[in-house]
Parts: C-alpha cells; sequence; structure tokens
C-alpha cells in the first residue's frame, strides 16, 4: 500500500487513544475492580504480601504464590475479610520451571482470568565476592533473575493470547547503584532492568505491558528487630552497613516501609499508568551512588 493511502489514524494510534479516561479523576483509574492478579512471594510480612493488600484494597482479586501453603492460606484470608475480595492462596516453588507455570496456570483458573502478574522472586547471599561460594552465586542468581523469568514466561502463557495484561517485575536499586557486599545481587537487579526493557520491548505491540518497581532499603518486622538488637557478629555487620546507607545514600534519611513501594507496584498496575512501559520506577528515597 502506497504511503499516501494509510490510514493515518490508525497508522498514529488515535484510535486507541483512551478518551474514555478524559473526564475521570485519578482516584477513579486506581480502581481495579474486576482486575485479577498473581502475586508472588506473597507468604511473609514484606513486598509481596503488601503488595497483593495494595491490589485487593483497589478492587483486584489475588492469588498469593508462594513456598509455604500455611502462610499464603493465612494472609490470603486475611486479604478476603479485609477487602471483599476473592483471595486465593497458591503453593509454588518459583525455582521450579513446572511449579510456576502450574501455580500461575492455578491462578488464572481459581481466579477466572489474570490481568497482572507480579513478579516478586529474592533470594540473597551477601559478603565479599571473593568469598562467595558456587552454590551462594548460584543461589543469588537463580534467586533474583531466573526466577523473575521464569514467572515472566509462565504469565505470558495466558496474556498473549489474550492480547492484553502487565506483568511487573520487582527489582532493586541495587541494580544502579554499588551495594557493599551485593555485587551478584546488584548485577542480577541490573540485569531485571535490561529485563523488563526488552521484554516491554518484545511484547508492547502483542498487547502485553511490562514494567518494573526497584526499591531500595525496606523495613521488616524481623529487620527492625535485628537492627535494634543485633544477636551475633553478621547481625551487628548487617545494621552497619544499613545505617550508612540511610545515613550518607538515602536523601530522606530513612528507610521505607514495604507498603509505600507497594503504592508504586499498584499504581502501574492501573488504568492511571497505561501509558508507561519498560520503564524500572525507583522507589528508594533518593538513595544515590556513593
Amino acid at each position: 500500500m502506497d504511503i499516501q493511502d494509510q490510514d493515518w489514524a490508525q497508522v498514529l494510534g488515535f484510535d486507541r487513544l483512551p478518551y474514555h479516561t478524559v473526564d475521570k479523576r485519578v482516584a477513579d483509574l486506581l480502581d481495579m475492580t474486576g482486575r485479577k492478579a498473581a502475586v508472588t512471594g506473597a507468604g511473609g510480612d514484606g513486598l509481596g504480601y503488601a503488595i497483593a493488600e495494595r491490589l485487593a484494597g483497589c478492587g483486584a482479586d489475588v492469588a498469593l504464590i508462594g513456598r509455604t501453603f500455611e502462610k499464603v492460606e493465612r494472609r490470603a484470608a486475611e486479604i478476603e475479610k479485609r477487602w471483599g475480595v476473592t483471595a486465593v492462596p497458591i503453593k509454588a516453588d518459583m525455582s521450579d520451571w513446572d511449579q510456576v507455570h502450574a501455580a500461575v496456570r492455578a491462578s488464572r483458573d481459581e481466579l477466572g482470568g489474570l490481568d497482572l502478574m507480579i513478579n516478586n522472586p529474592v533470594m540473597v547471599s551477601a559478603g565479599a565476592f571473593d568469598r562467595h561460594t558456587k552454590e551462594e552465586i548460584d543461589l543469588t542468581v537463580l534467586g533474583s533473575l531466573t526466577m523473575m523469568m521464569y514467572g515472566a514466561h509462565a504469565a505470558l502463557e495466558h496474556l498473549l493470547p489474550q492480547g492484553s495484561g502487565k506483568i511487573i517485575n520487582i527489582g532493586a536499586v541495587a541494580g544502579r547503584v554499588q551495594q557493599p557486599g551485593l555485587t551478584v545481587y546488584s548485577a542480577c537487579k541490573a540485569g531485571v532492568i535490561g529485563f523488563t526493557r526488552n521484554l516491554a520491548y518484545e511484547y508492547a505491540r502483542r498487547g502485553v505491558n511490562v514494567l518494573a518497581v526497584a526499591p531500595g532499603i525496606m523495613l521488616k518486622d524481623e529487620m527492625k528487630r535485628y537492627l535494634v538488637d543485633p544477636h551475633n557478629d553478621a547481625e551487628r555487620a548487617g545494621r552497619e552497613s544499613i545505617a550508612e546507607s540511610i545515613t550518607q545514600r538515602v536523601q530522606l534519611g530513612r528507610a521505607a516501609l514495604p507498603q509505600e513501594v507497594a503504592n508504586v507496584v499498584a499504581f502501574l498496575a492501573s488504568d492511571a499508568a497505561d501509558y508507561m512501559c519498560g520503564q524500572t520506577i525507583d522507589v528508594a528515597g533518593g538513595q544515590w551512588m556513593g
């Protein structure tokens, strides 16, 4: 077809502009009633559970995927009671290819669909790189990058045929800055940024958007305990490293609650962020390279 014969409105995407959102409040765009979301790593007291809570609070039905069924079962019950949405617990070891794909498939089946995949795996070995064993390096790469790819692959199995959906990867600001004792982890989280950008490039035109969030230092209950009262040399060293990062590198001068990071995940999952694509958003209090 000659360029002069093109339907320019279609070429320029005018038929896909979201005019239905123009007169809405931002709060309306954050309403995710009817959406179906799978969240990995959701059984503890950290970011995964906080994300599931935030999505449920916006009206989404959620599948909580975790290694220990009793934990995700308890968290799912709490979410259903608080928000009145459907929340289902799914047991899976995210380091196992077959279990990951089965868990995402079960999430879709039990929720009656899948719109959002929140990729939140992490297993970290810290310390000087020259002292790492092969097993520690392999574990960190598996838990911080490979498992992310497994989850995205499993989600695409369902999102591509329907031509819609979002995948949100959880990275870390360590992927952009130097972190003492976290060389392997930081390299993997830099990989998450590249993985997110390239996955979005490959699938955005097929209706699947991919984004990422990069948290900085987050305080879970267990971490707060040992920061105040360390019981051994490793915990004391961890406290000193975190304190140095907060006081010297974080512009806001404090750590984050998991819920603060989950707020940004919920925003990216909503219609309010539909023109964002392939980006990784730092939620790290202005943490910079020291």
